[in-house]
């Protein structure tokens, strides 16, 4: 079977992430590029203005649009939702978008929104194996605030019916241009809005406690910063490169030594206990969203 190419991609908003995935897709190091056009669908004059100066180079194949998204969804062969999730309905809504998605494959990076919620807001029904014809394909996609430096973690839903092979490659390609892309079952994805999602501004709030540790014992600011971000990626590099995180600590600690000490602080604190709580806490919050419930959420 010949290969699909696609040639034009519509971002429906281009907000933090829909910046990061379009930055990627323009600048990126990779030889072929997966699409030849790009329109950026912005609501204010100043948002496009903003982007019109932060692409100034690419415009010859950008072209940023202001309150004509049906047209921009025709033109094109891939939409990415990236509207505020308060914003999603009103847009699906607008008059002739669900003729004009027909057949097309609808990337979704909105939090909250399951593929059903998308589908029911478009059609008025979930799609089935006996309506999805003419119907848009919808995939549902986490990425994380770590796609500002091309690091994200994006999970990308894969729940039935499936889209063509193809949807699912571009799909995937998309976002291992701005980090990892993971295929996972729906009923993981509430939980994937916090392990995913939640846990960069977890990481965030450690290193500023230690940053601020260390300027207290004497480390001026900017030195504390560097030290405590490199540590922090090389340990981030060492734990992908296989080292169990147990292996990890055994290896950095010795018989009465600092790092002991340390740890066993942290360990009295219940520090262990409190980050794993507060995960389940961020998991809890974004099954409510849904009203999903689950044996190990933290309220009811």
């Amino acid at each position: 079977m010949a290969e699909v190419k696609f040639t034009t991609l519509c971002l429906l908003g281009c907000g933090n992430l829909g910046g990061a995935i379009l930055d990627s897709l323009l600048n990126g190091t990779e030889k072929e590029s997966l699409f030849t056009k790009f329109i950026a669908c912005v609501r204010s004059q100043s948002s496009e203005e903003k982007l019109a100066a932060r692409f100034s180079q690419h415009l010859d194949k950008l072209t940023i649009k202001r309150g004509d998204n049906t047209l921009a969804v025709r033109e094109a062969d891939v939409i990415i939702l990236g509207v505020d999730p308060t914003d999603i309905e009103s847009v699906l809504s607008q008059q002739s978008l669900r003729e004009a998605l027909g057949k097309k494959l609808l990337i979704s990076i909105a939090a909250g929104w399951t593929r059903q919620k998308l589908e029911q807001t478009i059609y008025g029904s979930e799609t089935t194996n006996a309506n999805k014809s003419d119907r848009a394909w919808v995939v549902r996609t986490l990425p994380n605030i770590a796609a500002q430096v091309s690091q994200s973690l994006t999970a990308i839903e894969v729940s039935e019916p499936a889209p063509p092979a193809h949807y699912l490659t571009v799909t995937n390609a998309i976002f291992e241009r701005i980090g990892k892309a993971v295929q996972i079952d729906p009923r993981l994805m509430n939980a994937t809005t916090a392990v995913g999602g939640s846990t960069p501004a977890m990481f965030a709030v450690i290193c500023d406690a230690m940053i601020d540790a260390a300027v207290a014992v004497g480390v001026p600011r900017d030195l504390a910063h560097t030290m405590i971000f490199q540590s922090m990626q090389g340990t981030a590099a060492m734990l992908q490169s296989g080292i169990h995180p147990a292996l990890l600590k055994d290896q950095g600690t010795s018989p009465e030594g600092c790092t002991i000490g340390g740890l066993m602080v942290m360990e009295e604190a219940g520090v262990r206990g409190s980050v794993g709580r507060a995960l389940r806490e961020a998991v809890t919050l974004a099954r409510l969203m849904e009203t999903q419930e689950h044996v190990n959420d933290t309220r009811r």
